[in-house]
């Protein structure tokens, strides 16, 4: 087979060598192992990326110890367990140099800074004043303090420094906090609940004071509109009284006369209209317009006349 083969021709080839080389057919020794190692082969070329990396060993070779790619294939053989604990013991060897990188770096310091204090004390003589001597020695005893604060926080490190330690003493630190924690926030959320019953309380309040201050405002009364009373008794006075004998004709004629006499007492009655009675009557359909319910008679009231005198 050629190396751009289609996976059918692939196919096709395996059937017929396993129909050769098969252990039922093939009376050679070895007839086992060639059919395993036809098997082997036909796995490998029918799955695309095996196919690929095989063709890849076929033109570069087999990876050397020293690529990465040797490392590569090593580790993609490791299970999920196997990757994790490598994992976990790389960042564990890097957390611990980086803390032992960390103590020399600040022992260099130290050792640096006191090469320098010592020069300088070389160096100084005698033609120091002693205000300068006073300086120095305070900033000698401020740095030996600071030494000493140093060499307490950054002690040398211990095998109590390593990763797995720390996680574990953070884990069991946060589960000796988490009643604490668990109380902080029950009680974070007490307060809360406090604080939102009492801002609805002030609210509550401040809604009652407002209504209060509403009801106690003074109620401006209306002046009630005076209307005129009529008794009956000054239409009945001119209610005449019928005989109950007299024909239909006589009691028209009785009617007629009355009516009349009604008509000429009402204009003998009636004074007569003056510039001020007039002035005052604009004034009243001015204050009562039209439209409004009972304006003649709220305007005879006010003038102090009938109410057909008025229109």
């Amino acid at each position: 087979l050629f190396q751009d083969a289609s996976s059918a021709d692939i196919r096709k080839a395996y059937r017929k060598l396993s129909l050769i080389l098969h252990p039922d057919k093939n009376k050679d020794e070895n007839a086992e192992t060639q059919f395993r190692q036809l098997v082997a082969i036909y796995e490998i070329l029918k799955d695309e990326e095996r196919r690929q990396r095989y063709d890849d060993i076929l033109i570069n070779g087999l990876p050397d110890w020293r690529q990465p790619v040797f490392y590569y294939r090593r580790v993609r053989k490791m299970s999920n367990a196997e990757l994790a604990l490598l994992l976990f013991i790389i960042l564990t060897v890097g957390h611990y140099a980086v803390v032992w990188s960390i103590y020399l770096e600040k022992q260099l310091d130290e050792l640096l800074s006191r090469k320098k204090r010592e020069k300088k004390k070389k160096t100084g003589g005698r033609s120091t004043d002693e205000a300068k001597l006073a300086a120095l020695d305070k900033n000698e005893s401020n740095e030996k303090l600071m030494i000493l604060f140093d060499c307490r926080v950054l002690d040398k490190p211990q095998w109590h420094d390593l990763l797995p330690c720390k996680l574990g003493i953070w884990f069991c630190l946060t589960v000796k906090a988490l009643p604490q924690l668990f109380q902080d926030a029950r009680q974070l959320y007490v307060e809360y609940k406090e604080t939102k019953m009492k801002a609805k309380e002030d609210a509550l309040a401040k809604a009652e004071l407002e209504t209060l201050q509403k009801e106690k405002k003074p109620k401006v009364k209306k002046p009630k509109s005076e209307f005129p009373v009529y008794s009956v008794l000054e239409l009945s006075a001119y209610i005449p009284s019928y005989d109950h004998g007299a024909s239909i004709e006589e009691i028209e004629e009785q009617m007629d006369d009355w009516l009349g006499g009604r008509n000429r007492t009402q204009k003998k009655k009636a004074p007569e209209w003056t510039e001020e009675d007039l002035s005052q009557l604009t004034r009243s359909m001015v204050k009562f317009p039209g439209g409004t319910p009972g304006r003649w008679e709220k305007i005879a009231h006010e003038l102090g006349r009938s109410v057909a005198d008025v229109s």
